[in-house]
């Protein structure tokens, strides 16, 4: 049996490519396992000075059915409370005034935290997933006195705000 060095050489590839196909499966499968970042947590310095809050996603919905949105956004989300008004991106940006605000209501689930702001002249709602719990208490005590807050939203609100 002569083994020529062109076969010898073919077999030495066969055999490199099996094992960084191997590698490969290993790396991608150990990529996969790894869980997801957490979100950063909120900084103290964002909220009435312009400057936009992290958030995980915005949603719209209807007053009445919280839990359902009719459009979302989580590739680049926008929420941001600048003075009397909160600007806003779900699929375009919008700004609206604080005094439209008839009511700030919270949800909670697994791995989200939604504050959901109902206002007073439409039948739709802004929903932000704010990604913790101590960022959507920081969010609540940066609102204005005068906004209406369920009884949840109350419970979370940072005790130093009120």
């Amino acid at each position: 049996m002569n083994i020529s060095w062109v076969e010898l050489a073919f077999g030495a590839m066969v055999i490199i490519a099996q094992g960084l196909s191997f590698w490969f499966i290993y790396w991608l499968f150990k990529k996969l396992r790894k869980p997801k970042p957490a979100a950063a947590a909120y900084a103290p310095g964002t909220g009435l000075d312009g400057k936009a809050i992290p958030v995980l996603a915005t949603f719209i919905g209807l007053r009445r059915v919280p839990w359902v949105a009719l459009a979302t956004n989580s590739l680049n989300p926008v929420f941001r409370l600048d003075g009397q008004q909160m600007i806003y991106r779900v699929l375009r940006q919008k700004q609206r005034l604080l005094r439209d605000v008839s009511r700030v209501d919270m949800r909670t689930a697994y791995g989200t935290f939604n504050l959901i702001f109902e206002f007073a002249d439409s039948p739709f709602t802004f929903i932000v997933n704010l990604g913790s719990a101590s960022r959507m208490a920081y969010v609540l005590s940066l609102l204005p006195p005068g906004i209406a807050l369920s009884e949840r939203a109350q419970a979370v609100r940072m005790p130093a705000a009120l």
